[in-house]
């Protein structure tokens, strides 16, 4: 699994992940041999299991075995909220995706994962000595407090138990077990947040390389470009607990393809396209467009839903709204930049990115 994280800067995906985060303060679910306790974060915590499990087993022994090592200093036991507890997280990938990072700023990232109850994020700060000394039975006391799904449970505390941490020179993550789909969707956010904080820092570089009288327009297209990214979200079927790891794993592949086009032409490197074949691309894409609108849905309870997805068509509709909006805003970019590639190349490029995608819907 990628090693990436979330960071917020889209409103409407950043609720996606709260949503996929839910599940932490939902209420615990009895098992078989034990009774639920109405500690909001019960040690061991088992909220997320929905199977039963015992006291003999491994990943439960070993919680047990680390019970007493909870932190002496300020540390937030009850469950903090979750639009809190990913300012921790933010900060670890932030300064671990520096570099370099002191010792002095792991310690800041464990003061504030302590302040607001990350238990997430102490366990990965043990487990691989970041700011502290190599801990693994600590990391194996916050692994123990996750709200995750019991094979994701056995899997990380069974790994952090083997000392592999140590041996095999990867850092310990919070995703390397993962099982569930609502924990893939957690993930999810943590990847693209770390690949967009990469995509951003490139665009930011290339801004620097423009003439003064093309930045104002090309903050406009990344602007229009973002917009499209978070509106394409909402063609993304969110069926299950994997639901906003899709979306999210969606929007950033339309990130990736604004960079590539955006450098190909700066290049020169984009294909070329006469106006001939960009009105069959039009005709082709407008085409697909109307098949999906007409598509009947299979819920009788939602007949605005296209056949089986959550998609509805306003979906469609306002992301193609945003589509066109960030097709047009190239033109303004382009005449200011003054790059060897034309506008209809461009056109015919983001059209057939846009019938690649009504494509999927059609499915």
């Amino acid at each position: 699994m990628p090693r990436r994280t979330f960071v917020p800067c889209r409103a409407g995906l950043a609720v996606l992940l709260v949503c996929a985060l839910g599940a932490h303060a939902a209420p615990q679910a009895r098992h078989a041999t034990h009774a639920t306790a109405p500690d909001p974060a019960p040690y061991p915590n088992t909220s997320g299991f929905g199977v039963g499990f015992n006291d003999g087993e491994d990943w439960h022994r070993q919680c047990m075995r680390v019970a007493h090592l909870a932190p002496s200093r300020a540390y937030a036991a009850a469950p903090t909220a979750e639009g809190q507890r990913t300012k921790a997280t933010d900060l670890y990938y932030l300064k671990r995706d520096q570099a370099a990072t002191t010792a002095g700023e792991w310690r800041q990232v464990r003061a504030q994962a302590l302040a607001l109850g990350d238990d997430a994020v102490l366990m990965m700060l043990y487990a691989n000595g970041y700011g502290v000394a190599r801990d693994t039975d600590r990391a194996i006391y916050h692994a123990c407090r996750l709200d995750t799904a019991k094979a994701e449970m056995e899997a990380r505390l069974d790994y952090l138990a083997s000392g592999s941490v140590a041996s095999d020179g990867q850092p310990f993550d919070l995703c390397d077990h993962i099982t569930s789909g609502r924990m893939g969707g957690i993930c999810a956010a943590i990847g693209e947040g770390r690949d967009d904080r990469v995509r951003r820092a490139r665009l930011d570089c290339f801004t620097a390389t423009l003439p003064a009288a093309a930045r104002q327009p090309f903050a406009s297209l990344r602007k229009a470009a973002d917009a499209f990214a978070q509106k394409s979200a909402g063609e993304v079927d969110m069926t299950g607990t994997g639901g906003a790891g899709f979306a999210f794993r969606h929007a950033g592949r339309r990130d990736k393809e604004f960079m590539d086009t955006l450098f190909k032409a700066a290049s020169g490197k984009l294909a070329r396209a006469s106006a001939a074949q960009l009105a069959r691309l039009e005709r082709e894409m407008d085409a697909h467009y109307r098949a999906v609108l007409a598509t009947p849905s299979k819920n009788d309870h939602h007949p605005e839903r296209i056949h089986y997805l959550t998609a509805t068509r306003d979906d469609v509709r306002t992301t193609g709204r945003a589509w066109l909006a960030y097709r047009d805003a190239w033109a303004a970019y382009l005449a200011a930049a003054r790059t060897p590639t034309d506008l209809v190349s461009i056109q015919a490029e983001l059209t057939r990115q846009r019938i690649a995608q009504l494509k999927r819907l059609s499915r």
